[in-house]
């Protein structure tokens, strides 16, 4: 039996958009060899019940504690998904990783080009690419993350021939989602935040002002609420009965209650937007221009993309999309929601920082 260990990105967003792959892998593993190796997955961050309850594989939480333990008890490999001087001190008998020229301290035995986050160094073979991107519309970041499977061993034939990915995918059971919701209103959860706020990353923010206009349209001609999520207590919201602000209150598993009882989501491209897609929550995504294809949500007919630059006017006439019980979920390629929005580069940008929580 060979203990393959695989470490999850340390963000929230980056974590969610590897589980097609892990999928992939476990419909491989299920009909060539599911017992000759044995998997654990580990996470940065608590996420690990939502995780567990999606029945891929064992996921664990990766802390000084996992680290500890793989002095003793030694995985035969251990992949990581991304290069962070947070895997240094993780141990395995062969160690897998990225090389990224500006993580030189980070050093694994062998490096992974299946997996590449670099467009011109990356190996993936051109025909999985097509076949993930034109069959299920995967974004590329996700796209990449397949070469785990190629680093298993696995043909790119055989990854066509098993891989199934639809609406029905990565869904956890009802016992999940068991306790009460904590607004009775209508509400649909706002998020102002992305890349933790830091300066080098506010292009990648819509202007906060924007977020108050639609919360304020929202409630004036829908009745729904806007609730407010993040980590910050920055920009002040105004005090009004229908803007709650829960902003550095709620752990991951409350975000995910939250949004789980919510009519959708609305704000930057951080992780609460790939968590509610995760939920099947309809979801409008604020993006740079360089992010709308390489880092979108799994689902896309359950999101909506726009650009950072469009002003409250030009994206309200959607908003109905988001709360609408009534009409299903439009299929993303015959949407006309995204004829405002200019074709972006299918380059991903510079992978966004993150912080305690977490939030990317």
């Amino acid at each position: 039996m060979t203990k393959i260990h695989i470490i999850l990105p340390n963000r929230i967003g980056d974590s969610i958009l590897t589980l097609p792959s892990l999928l992939c892998l476990k419909q491989l593993l299920n009909k060539y060899r599911q017992y000759h190796v044995e998997v654990t997955v580990f996470s940065h961050y608590p996420l690990i019940r939502y995780f567990q309850a999606l029945n891929l594989f064992e996921f664990r939480t990766f802390n000084l504690f996992s680290k500890f333990a793989s002095w003793i008890n030694i995985p035969d490999k251990a992949y990581f998904l991304s290069t962070t001087s947070k895997n240094i001190g993780y141990h395995a008998k062969t160690s897998y990783g990225l090389s990224l020229p500006n993580k030189k301290h980070v050093h694994y035995d062998i490096d992974l080009p299946y997996l590449s986050i670099l467009q011109h160094n990356s190996e993936l073979p051109d025909d999985l690419f097509y076949f993930l991107q034109s069959y299920y519309s995967l974004p590329v970041y996700s796209i990449k993350r397949f070469g785990i499977c190629l680093e298993f061993g696995f043909s790119v034939q055989q990854i066509i021939d098993e891989f199934r990915f639809d609406n029905s995918s990565l869904l956890t059971g009802k016992e999940y989602f068991d306790n009460e919701p904590m607004f009775n209103s209508e509400y649909v959860v706002f998020c102002m935040e992305a890349a933790n706020n830091k300066r080098h990353a506010a292009y990648r923010r819509w202007n906060e002002e924007n977020f108050f206009v639609l919360a304020e349209k929202l409630y004036a001609d829908y009745g729904v609420e806007s609730i407010f999520i993040g980590l910050k207590n920055q920009p002040r919201i105004m005090e009004k009965p229908y803007f709650k602000d829960m902003r550095g209150k709620l752990n991951l598993d409350q975000i995910l209650q939250l949004l789980n009882h919510s009519r959708g989501y609305f704000g930057n491209d951080t992780g609460p937007l790939h968590l509610a897609n995760l939920l099947r929550k309809r979801s409008i995504g604020i993006y740079p221009s360089d992010g709308a294809i390489a880092y979108r949500p799994l689902f896309p007919e359950f999101n909506r993309a726009y650009i950072n630059t469009q002003t409250p006017e030009e994206i309200y006439p959607f908003i109905e999309f988001l709360i609408s019980e009534d009409s299903s979920p439009v299929d993303v390629k015959k949407s006309n929601s995204y004829q405002h929005t200019p074709n972006p580069s299918c380059t991903p940008s510079v992978p966004c920082s993150s912080s305690s929580c977490n939030f990317e």
